[in-house]
C-alpha cells in the first residue's frame, strides 16, 4: 500500500526499543503553601524516542513552545498534556499528541525534555 504525501512512516519491527513510563501528573497543595506533584496511572510502554529536527527546535525556542523529542508508541487514547514520560532518569513533558496517520495503530507525542529526575523521582532539576 502506497503512503500518501502527508503520511508518516510507521515504526518497523524493533524500533519501539525504549522502555518508558507514562504517568499522569497532578499538583496538589503542599504544607509549605506550595504545590506537590502527585503521579497516578503509571504505565510501562515500549517506545521509539528521537530528537526533533533543528528547524522545529529553533521555532519552538522562538515561540516559547519548545519541542525537543518525538516519542512514538502503540496507540494509546487518553494521553493529554498533563502526562509525563520517564525514560531512565530523563523526564519529558508532553506538549502535543497525535494519532499517527489517523490509523489508531500508533500515538506520536511531541515532548520537551525537562532534565534528570531528582533522587525522589518527582521533580526535574
Amino acid at each position: 500500500m502506497a503512503r500518501g504525501a502527508n503520511q508518516l512512516r510507521e515504526p518497523h519491527t524493533g524500533e519501539l526499543n525504549r522502555r518508558i513510563t507514562l504517568r499522569l501528573r497532578s499538583d496538589v497543595p503542599a504544607s509549605d503553601m506550595g504545590l506537590e506533584p502527585v503521579f497516578s496511572e503509571p504505565r510501562k510502554r515500549w517506545a521509539k524516542i528521537e530528537p526533533v529536527g533543528t528547524a522545529i527546535y529553533a521555532h519552538g525556542v522562538q515561540t516559547d513552545n519548545k519541542l525537543t523529542h518525538r516519542i512514538t508508541l502503540r496507540y494509546h487514547p487518553g494521553i493529554t498534556d498533563a502526562h509525563e514520560i520517564v525514560h531512565g532518569e530523563t523526564l519529558y513533558r508532553v506538549k502535543r499528541i497525535a494519532d499517527l496517520n489517523g490509523a489508531h495503530r500508533f500515538t506520536v507525542l511531541e515532548v520537551e525534555e525537562l532534565g534528570q529526575l531528582k533522587s525522589g523521582g518527582d521533580i526535574y532539576v
